[in-house]
């Protein structure tokens, strides 16, 4: 049992993944608590070439061919553009050899075609180039001519060059900002309608301390939030042990619930990491039912948890999920492999359990203008890190994960659920030990669905309706029904790994169905209970 103990509180210990720079906190023995932002700098690619540096160092291959295809975008000037000149256009395009096509109300006529018939509509000259490094593009230096059909309607034509591209960046040094995050997230919508946490409590189960208030009042400083004193209750009991000294985990989840949901009440159950005295934590959190969504960022390898430690804890959550509290926990950082790349692949307890919302991990890119670009599972084999996934090898598969049900799954309980922003080196930005730092792990990106779920809640009680409770019944439906929903609720992660499964479309065991789009999750949660969801 010792040992069990004190393996549970190494994976704890892991979870919080309070990564610095490129550190990402999988260490298999204990380490000394490690300020934020003491670590190397996070590395940032050099900017590419410019294109004309490109071409002066690149082979000219001569006139781009019949293989090459071009793809145009020409932009509508600005106003209700008139249908019919527009559709003349268009006819233009499609006459000229061109697939084109414009659909209300975008602001763009779109054309394909091959590069030939491409320079002999613009009047420009379209080469191919190859640089040193064995890599192709075309480009041309001409300004292009628009026919009077097609400049009657646009302006602009993009797409003559196949080397200048929207460039999918890793974050910034120094991690997400509030502002990243309701961007990338469409958070922003729900924001602006009123939406701020107000009449919502969030509960954190936590093992590292919070001495005071410095690192939190500089976060909500810096970034124009309220200030945590009148949303904050952390809670303390002798018969609970003693937290760990400050590691970073607790500020984490503080900060990035209050990014997204800064009148939301926080309450911080505060306890030793071992089984007993967590479990004891927990319990006195659902019975005094503080508030109606959990964060929890701990976990443990789910083969090497006792069955009594399990069970306990389980039969607590049920209570939980008879109270209407939804409860989110991070799937764990270390990809398919929660015991060790030695043993075999497993997942963590208490993602694993049924009755819980499983949060797993990506890697962020933003676009070149700085918003959301794409996601990959988080995956990283150097430092053996990633989005925890897989199957329980205890808890059957639950009804509301039948049509999901994969092969590897053996018919039991897969996760994660979700996922959300986790690699340290897309991480975000918080204030540790009087510090500014870029952080990671799944237990970043169990709060910020957390704080998700507490904007949802309160539409829906503005509205009338019940609230979120036990989230994945109405998650899965929603996965399900994508299709029918537009915009779609879930960016779907469709590349990468967690070190032992590979993302595909729809669900899988390295995202689950993946990351929010937040304002789209709401207005389908609120389409799920109108249709009499739950």
């Amino acid at each position: 049992m010792k040992n069990a103990l004190h393996k549970f509180r190494l994976a704890a210990a892991a979870f919080a993944c309070v990564a610095v720079a490129l550190s990402a906190c999988v260490s298999a023995h204990p380490e000394p608590p490690q300020q934020v932002g003491s670590g190397n700098p996070i590395s940032v690619p050099r900017p590419p070439p410019t294109l004309a540096q490109a071409i002066a160092s690149a082979v000219d291959l001569g006139p781009a061919d019949e293989t090459t295809t071009v793809s145009l975008d020409f932009g509508l000037r600005s106003g209700s553009p008139d249908q019919s000149l527009v559709q003349r256009a268009v006819s233009v395009l499609i006459g000229s050899g061109l697939r084109a096509g414009w659909r209300p109300p975008s602001s763009l006529i779109t054309a394909d075609g091959p590069a030939p018939a491409v320079s002999a509509l613009l009047r420009v000259r379209i080469e191919a180039y190859r640089m040193p490094d064995g890599t192709s593009f075309y480009a041309t230096r001409d300004q292009p001519l628009l026919p009077e059909a097609v400049a009657a309607v646009a302006a602009d034509v993009s797409g003559l060059d196949n080397y200048r591209r929207a460039r999918g960046y890793a974050v910034r040094p120094g991690g997400l900002t509030p502002t990243d995050v309701l961007s990338y997230y469409n958070l922003k919508p729900l924001r602006d309608s009123g939406l701020d946490g107000a009449g919502q409590t969030i509960i954190l189960p936590e093992i590292d301390d919070l001495p005071n208030l410095k690192d939190l009042d500089s976060f909500a400083s810096k970034f124009g939030l309220p200030p945590f004193a009148p949303v904050l209750t952390i809670k303390r009991d002798p018969s609970w042990g003693t937290p760990e000294k400050p590691q970073g985990e607790t500020a984490l989840d503080l900060e990035i619930i209050h990014a997204i949901a800064p009148a939301a009440k926080l309450v911080v159950y505060l306890s030793a990491g071992d089984f007993g005295h967590t479990d004891r934590a927990f319990d006195a959190m659902v019975s005094e039912h503080l508030g109606t969504v959990i964060s929890e960022s701990l976990g443990s390898c789910e083969p090497d948890t006792p069955s009594g430690v399990r069970n306990v804890y389980a039969s607590i959550q049920d209570r939980a999920v008879a109270l209407g509290i939804s409860h989110f926990v991070a799937s764990g950082d270390n990809g398919a492999f929660t015991c060790g790349q030695d043993q075999d692949a497993a997942a963590s307890f208490p993602s694993t359990l049924p009755t819980v919302t499983a949060v797993g991990g990506t890697s962020v890119f933003e676009s070149e203008q700085g918003v959301y670009f794409k996601e990959y599972a988080w995956g990283s084999p150097l430092d053996q890190s990633g989005s925890g996934g897989g199957a329980s090898v205890f808890y059957p598969e639950p009804d509301y994960q039948r049509n999901e049900s994969l092969a590897a799954g053996h018919g039991l309980r897969q996760v994660p659920d979700v996922a959300a922003d986790a690699d340290p080196l897309t991480g975000f930005h918080i204030v540790f030990g009087g510090k500014e730092g870029q952080v990671g792990g799944t237990s970043a990106a169990t709060p910020l669905w957390a704080a998700t779920a507490a904007l949802i809640n309160q539409d829906l009680t503005k509205k009338g309706m019940r609230q979120v409770g036990f989230a994945n019944p109405a998650l899965y439906w929603i996965g399900e029904n994508s299709s029918k929903l537009d915009p779609k609720p879930f960016h779907d992660v469709t590349v990468g790994n967690n070190l032992g499964y590979t993302a595909a479309p729809g669900w899988d065991f390295t995202t689950g169905w993946g990351s929010m789009d937040a304002a789209a999750l709401d207005a389908a949660w609120i389409r799920y209970i109108k249709g009499g969801g739950g």
